[in-house]
């Protein structure tokens, strides 16, 4: 039998909240299954087909042994948080002190597991037509102690993109955005333009 060729595995259906948010089963074992592309952009299933495919390609990365979370991001991630990324960087190779950003060390995508992740479940629930939010919980190998992440997605050229990382555990209000907003701000970090 052929090797699992993603971490997506082993999903099971939960019950409708009384929200109206849904957990779909997400099974991606091998070849022969596939993630269909939904027909309505602006959907719930929109949203979960993105973060799959997202998490498809992570896992892709690791097995690979090549995980590159800057092409990861370049691909899935908004303009805005790019455009962070970019100002942090440019400031951070000629710092005026000792401190540089250490952000969350990969946190925000590896959830301090290793690859391949495996998507226990994952619910996803329309903000706007621009914003979206997905709940994903992963398999961890300590039952006691699961592990997940809620990602805020948002509407870009046609496509749902990570705009930010929220978990209350590891990160403020604002999530791992905010964290380097406060970077930034703290630094006097200007534009892209002036950098």
């Amino acid at each position: 039998m052929k090797k699992v060729l993603y971490g997506l595995a082993m999903v099971t259906a939960v019950a409708t909240t009384s929200c109206g948010n849904t957990t779909k089963p997400l099974i991606v074992e091998n070849d022969s299954t596939e993630i269909t592309e939904p027909e309505k952009l602006v959907s719930e299933d929109a949203v979960f087909f993105q973060v799959s495919k997202i998490y498809e390609r992570l896992n892709q990365m690791g097995e690979s042994e090549v995980i590159d979370l800057a092409q990861l991001e370049q691909e899935f991630c908004t303009s805005y948080f790019l455009n962070l990324k970019q100002r942090i960087a440019r400031f951070d190779e000629n710092p005026t002190g000792d401190m540089c950003f250490m952000g969350d060390e990969g946190y925000h995508w590896l959830v301090g597991q290793s690859l391949p992740l495996t998507i226990e479940s994952l619910r996803t629930q329309i903000l706007s037509d621009t914003e979206a939010l997905a709940q994903i919980k992963f398999a961890s190998a300590d039952e006691d102690d699961p592990c997940g992440m809620t990602l805020k997605l948002q509407l870009e050229d046609g496509e749902w993109k990570v705009s930010n990382w929220l978990d209350p555990e590891v990160y403020d209000e604002g999530g791992y955005v905010a964290m380097m907003e406060n970077y930034i701000m703290e630094n006097n970090i200007g534009s892209e333009k002036q950098n």
